[in-house]
């Protein structure tokens, strides 16, 4: 249990903010960002800044552990001029608990899920790398917006404890694809993604099937989905973020609906010559799974 312990303010030196940056600082912080602790050092020098910004340590057995105010700190050490803060202090009996507060802090500079699951050292718990933890998130967040766009309203919280819920599929289609030699970014993109966490948990056989000849392609027949849909993604290149294929943009939504496509006529055992997508903002369609939307979406 979290509590809160004492609150007060100080007068924080230059030395003083050093000397805590240096013994004080939470292991799992993530890397500063110079441009925003510049930012800081303006606002300081320029006597903007606003006086008794609060800080926040955390106790932990013998440790006291800054969970919030690593920039504001950094910012005082460099300007030479001393700032009163308020510093909190809060107890906590796990090094959960501290990473707790620390991702739930939003003070100044957002903290993105990628700085809460590293926080929370979420990746190596549920056996996945960061990028790959990062890459569930993005999936999860894009089912939840109905497989359009991404869900920015769900609270990190819940994305975290999806994460955890989805350890099962997100470990099998990563082990499937791995082992093909094809970690393509095109395959671990949200939209494609949310398909096969899907397929993983309620048709995992299949999936395993589907996804390994996905990433390989070995020696499949023309109108195999599976070569269909290889095809299509290696035709479908990222730059800068969105789907890039011919020169045009290409929806995440279009691409969800045709990765759906392709898994449906798997699953039937129909026979695939291209894919068509008719409209990509109908509801989703991913046969073997809950998703009942209009067949053709």
């Amino acid at each position: 249990m979290i509590q809160i312990h004492s609150s007060q303010q100080v007068h924080v030196t230059p030395e003083l903010a050093g000397d805590w940056l240096q013994h004080n600082i939470f292991s799992r912080q993530r890397a500063m960002r110079p441009r925003h602790r510049d930012t800081l050092v303006q606002e300081i020098q320029a006597g903007r800044f606003i006086q008794g910004t609060q800080i926040h340590f955390v106790r932990f057995r013998n440790e006291q552990l800054l969970v919030n105010g690593q920039h504001t700190l950094a910012a005082i050490e460099k300007s030479g001029l001393p700032v009163t803060l308020t510093v909190l202090i809060s107890d906590a009996e796990t090094m959960d608990e501290v990473a707790e507060l620390y991702s739930r802090h939003d003070n100044h500079l957002s903290r993105s899920i990628i700085d809460a699951i590293k926080a929370r050292d979420l990746h190596n718990q549920i056996g996945m790398s960061l990028k790959q933890a990062m890459h569930v998130a993005a999936a999860l967040r894009f089912i939840q917006g109905g497989f359009r766009r991404s869900d920015s309203g769900s609270s990190r919280e819940d994305v975290l404890t999806e994460i955890r819920d989805w350890e099962e599929e997100g470990n099998a289609f990563f082990e499937t694809i791995h082992r093909t030699g094809n970690d393509s970014m095109l395959l671990l993109k949200a939209a494609v993604l949310s398909i096969g966490l899907i397929t993983f948990r309620h048709q995992e056989g299949k999936a395993r099937e589907f996804w390994r000849q996905v990433a390989l392609d070995d020696g499949l027949r023309m109108n195999d989905p599976r070569k269909i849909l290889h095809e299509f993604i290696e035709l479908t290149r990222v730059k800068q973020g969105p789907f890039i294929r011919g020169g045009n943009v290409v929806t995440s939504a279009y691409v969800a609906r045709a990765t759906a496509v392709a898994w449906n006529a798997f699953f039937s055992g129909t026979p695939l010559t291209r894919i068509n997508v008719p409209d990509p903002n109908r509801e989703m369609f991913i046969k073997g799974t809950p998703y009942k939307g209009m067949q053709n979406a």
